[in-house]
């Protein structure tokens, strides 16, 4: 009961005027500054195809498709494409940048201007799966086919940037007097990544190896002057994602300032009114927000500011961004939290928030979320009131770990069916493995428990798989932090090693293994992203968990 109090009244003097702190322009102009002196230059590097290849049908392919060479990449320069007509070039290897093309003569000289249809694809699917007609749910602009005319210059170059593997070419409109071939086709990847600084013991397996090296690569990719999300499609920071890669460049390439410059962009754009934080923000033409709140995406930010603390001991930011961190916690508190100490703003209506929502993962089924962000709550105020008294600021939330208490008290007595060893999460006792992986890591159950819950949900047919690597994460976390260590090495080997071998050179957005076509975007799967980074943890747990991944 006294606990019950203290969270009430933990609860009441967390006012408006409290939690809801209006920040000054000045403050936020200062942080926003603070950002820009962060923002990386980006590193340049000139690639040009490896060779020709044509995409077939294969039945054990992913998505039903693969490249395979054929023809010599030579001919392209040399031989008349008026006659050849297509090809699809190979870079080996995926990357984000500018591509530009020139053309020369063969014999007379160019008289008219030409027309090409190019097509760039991440996989082998994207130029074999029919662009209409369209049912995606997001903007038909964010496929990268365009139709390119080619002036008497002989050269073009595409005005946006470009993520891919693979580049179809197609005439449409050539001279009849007239007849050329390429001289020049130029992929400038960019990326304010450095070299890895991870080290992996030799005895290492070589899957593991592997998927750190398919890691990497992707982070590397969604390191521009943010960590984006995907840099084929949004293009953009979201907290979530950020939370992932911050971890991932801890373990590999340490580039901190990249992380200072989001956490400091957030805040600086950051709902002046009541101290909120926009769930995504656009670097150009100028850093703005999408005025959206996902509830599970603030409270990372916590999470993302203690990871950079403890990685840098940079005191200093931590402390000048720790009332934006505590406002998101505290926020929770007052709006979501009922009497029975439960999180219960279903309706997720935050104080001057166009759209607001709790998310954790686009599942093949819709998640009940409530023991997983019941978790997550408890989990994220754990890690704010460690890095409260590594700052000197554990006074301002000293009540913190009654309230963490009952937080766990309440969500086990909901949540926990003590029979069946399982987590069942809202009215409808759904069975998920996000809200099991959460009430894991939430301590809302004990380490044996935790175990237990593990092994049953993932043995019931009943239970919604996770249909991304960012759910996908937070399972393996929560295997790692019960004991399942055998567990954990086999699930990053069998999900993330399954896309390895696939042929993934980058992780992807969707990996549904017995539903390789799933998109949440009206089914749709050409809008997938299949560089995606919140898929590039497993480098963060093969370098931190050596025992159980580098033998």
């Amino acid at each position: 009961m006294r606990l019950r109090n203290l969270l009430m009244a933990t609860l009441c003097m967390c006012s408006v005027a409290v939690w809801a702190q209006k920040y000054t322009v000045a403050q936020q102009q200062a942080w926003l500054q603070k950002a820009e002196a962060c923002k990386p230059v980006l590193k340049k590097t000139v690639h040009h195809p490896v060779q020709e290849v044509e995409i077939v049908k294969d039945n054990n392919a992913f998505q039903g498709y693969k490249a395979v060479k054929t023809g010599d990449i030579a001919d392209l320069y040399r031989k008349s494409f008026k006659q050849k007509k297509e090809v699809i070039v190979d870079f080996g290897e995926h990357l984000v940048g500018n591509v530009s093309f020139k053309i020369k003569d063969i014999g007379s000289m160019q008289d008219a201007v030409l027309r090409f249809k190019v097509t760039f694809g991440e996989v082998p699917s994207d130029l074999a799966l029919p662009i209409e007609p369209y049912t995606g749910g997001l903007s038909r602009g964010w496929l990268q086919d365009f139709v390119c005319d080619v002036s008497y210059d002989g050269y073009f170059k595409f005005n946006r940037r470009i993520s891919a593997r693979y580049m179809k070419i197609e005439a449409v409109g050539t001279s009849v007097y007239s007849d050329f071939c390429f001289d020049n086709i130029t992929f400038e990847a960019t990326t304010s990544a450095g070299e890895s600084k991870a080290k992996l013991a030799s005895t290492t397996p070589q899957i593991f190896k592997d998927i750190a090296k398919v890691s990497e690569n992707t982070l590397r990719d969604c390191m521009q002057g943010v960590y984006e999300d995907g840099p084929k499609r949004d293009q953009r920071l979201w907290m979530g994602d950020l939370y992932l890669e911050a971890l991932a460049n801890t373990a590999s390439f340490r580039q901190y300032d990249l992380t200072k410059r989001c956490l400091y962009l957030l805040a600086g754009l950051s709902n002046p009114d009541n101290g909120l934080l926009y769930s995504n923000m656009v670097e150009y033409p100028a850093p703005h927000a999408q005025k959206t709140f996902f509830v599970d995406y603030a409270l990372s930010y916590v999470l993302t500011l203690h990871d950079y603390l403890q990685a840098t001991g940079d005191v200093e930011t931590a402390k000048d961004l720790w009332p934006v961190a505590k406002n998101q916690i505290n926020a929770v508190l007052q709006q979501a939290i009922d009497k029975n100490h439960l999180y219960a703003n279903t309706g997720y209506q935050y104080p001057g928030m166009m759209v607001s929502m709790v998310f954790f993962d686009w599942a093949p089924v819709t998640l009940d979320n409530h023991a997983a962000i019941q978790g997550l709550l408890s989990y994220v105020m754990d890690h704010a009131y460690a890095m409260a008294k590594r700052i000197g600021k554990e006074n301002e939330v000293k009540d913190y770990p009654a309230i963490v208490n009952q937080l766990r008290a309440a969500g086990r007595k909901a949540y926990w069916n003590s029979k069946q060893k399982l987590v069942e999460s809202g009215t409808e006792k759904q069975l998920s493995y996000t809200g099991t992986s959460w009430a894991v890591l939430g301590g809302i159950i004990n380490k044996k428990e935790a175990r237990e819950a593990i092994k049953n949900v993932m043995a019931s047919s009943k239970a919604i798989k996770p249909g991304t690597p960012y759910a996908n994460h937070f399972l393996v976390a929560a295997m790692l932090q019960c004991g399942m260590n055998a567990e954990a090495r086999k699930y990053v080997e069998d999900y993330w090693g399954g896309m390895v071998r696939l042929g993934a050179d980058t992780f992807w957005e969707y990996y549904v293994p017995d539903n390789q076509l799933f998109s949440s975007y009206n089914g749709y799967t050409l809008l997938n992203s299949y560089c995606h980074a919140w898929s590039c943890t497993p480098v963060y747990f093969i370098v931190n968990y050596p025992n159980v991944f580098q033998k």
